[in-house]
């Protein structure tokens, strides 16, 4: 049974397992616990990193969002980057992305932060559309080097 009423919050460390297996799903990978808890642990005391959960009436984790604050030489003001985006599959045509993002943006426009930013594969036609639908502006490619 779906529980359709959910609230978004800050993450704790007690959500761990939840971003472990977000990732895993993002990334089709495994990653090494320990050494996620201990990333995970410094980026929720970073005053860089906002991290959201998203959680239903009974308490279980539907949805989380990894956002960094970076300062930008272009406007002269710092930006929130959209890292990970995810929500899981039996929540997904709810409306709880809607809901995670404006959450987003509500914060942005709280702390004076004029611009979201956000970056996703070439390929995730679904996932560009729902920025686009929002009013994002595709801005500039990105390359990657892996070293």
């Amino acid at each position: 049974m779906l529980i359709e009423k959910w609230e978004i919050r800050n993450a704790t460390e007690m959500d761990v397992d939840y971003f472990l297996d977000a990732f895993h799903q993002i990334y089709n990978q495994q990653f090494d616990k320990h050494n996620f808890l201990e990333l995970f642990k410094k980026k929720l005391k970073s005053q860089s990193s906002l991290l959201y959960v998203a959680q239903n009436a009974i308490g279980n984790l539907i949805g989380c969002i990894v956002c960094e604050k970076q300062e930008s030489l272009q406007i002269l003001k710092p930006i929130i980057q959209i890292k990970e985006f995810y929500i899981s599959p039996k929540y997904r045509k709810f409306n709880l992305a809607e809901d995670m993002y404006s959450y987003v943006e509500n914060k942005a426009i709280k702390m004076g932060i004029p611009k979201i930013e956000v970056m996703c594969n070439y390929t995730a036609t679904t996932t560009q559309n729902f920025y686009l639908r929002r009013k994002f502006v595709i801005d500039r490619k990105s390359y990657i080097k892996q070293l």
